[in-house]
């Protein structure tokens, strides 16, 4: 969730960015989204996922 998200959700004290008692949610991918064509998006392998400060999924490279 991004700081605006966060916001709009009444959570920005607990959520939308990475802070000292903020939850830590967050998606790393194996190349940058901002790069990656929209077309490719679907296909990005996603690397880690950590939801509440907790890893939910991590790839076996890492």
């Amino acid at each position: 969730m991004t700081v605006n998200a966060a916001w709009a959700a009444g959570e920005e004290h607990e959520a939308g960015r990475l802070a000292v008692g903020h939850r830590a949610d967050f998606t790393v991918f194996a190349d940058s989204t901002l790069t990656t064509s929209a077309v490719e998006l679907p296909d990005l392998p996603v690397l880690l996922t950590v939801v509440d400060g907790r890893p939910t999924h991590r790839d076996a490279s890492l």
